[in-house]
């Protein structure tokens, strides 16, 4: 009986030291992390629509995809939105930010926060996997399937079929509300 609680005592001073150090690393960490969250926010906001000037977010209510959206102004007149969406990938949700026209046309698309296999779905983090979508939903619609792409685009995201389903409906979803908002562009 003695061992038992000389045992549990070990493992109860064992556990708390443990969370009493995770505790410490995590208030060390959460404040770098968040930092690093808002800087990767900006430079892709930068870097999305870089010749228009980016309002301040604009949340959406009751939407599953559009989540909010950025106004962007060129010369003081609306020019484009950059539209925060979601998706659903193979590891769950897809964080995808885009510009669009106020026709809808897609201008520019970076994948932010994702959970895709590497090797698979994480190459739609790459610049040239979104080039598939750039140029489309304004008169072209956005490819949501893969017989809508070229056989070259098509055999890139054979393996993660997914992950280009829940970024394609995305941006497609986008595009409609890009469409609601107008706006010259």
């Amino acid at each position: 009986m003695k061992g038992i609680v000389v045992t549990g005592a070990k493992l109860f001073l064992i556990c708390a030291i443990a969370a009493s150090v995770l505790g410490f690393v995590n208030a060390v960490t959460e404040p770098v992390i968040r930092q690093r969250k808002i800087r990767e926010l900006k430079e892709a906001l930068e870097s999305l629509i870089p010749e228009g000037e980016v309002g301040k977010l604009v949340k959406v209510e009751n939407n599953d995809v559009v989540k909010g959206y950025y106004p962007v102004k060129k010369d003081g007149k609306l020019f484009a939105y950059i539209l925060d969406l979601r998706g659903n990938g193979y590891g769950g949700e897809l964080k995808i930010l885009a510009g669009f026209k106020g026709n809808g046309e897609i201008v520019n698309v970076k994948l932010m926060d994702n959970e895709e296999t590497p090797g698979l779905g994480k190459k739609a983090e790459k610049p040239e996997y979104m080039k598939k979508f750039i140029g489309t939903g304004g008169t072209k619609p956005v490819p949501v399937r893969k017989d809508m792409l070229s056989r070259k685009d098509a055999d890139a995201v054979t393996g993660a079929s997914i992950t280009f389903m829940g970024i394609a409906n995305a941006l497609a979803e986008g595009s409609e509300f890009a469409k609601k908002l107008g706006g010259k562009s």
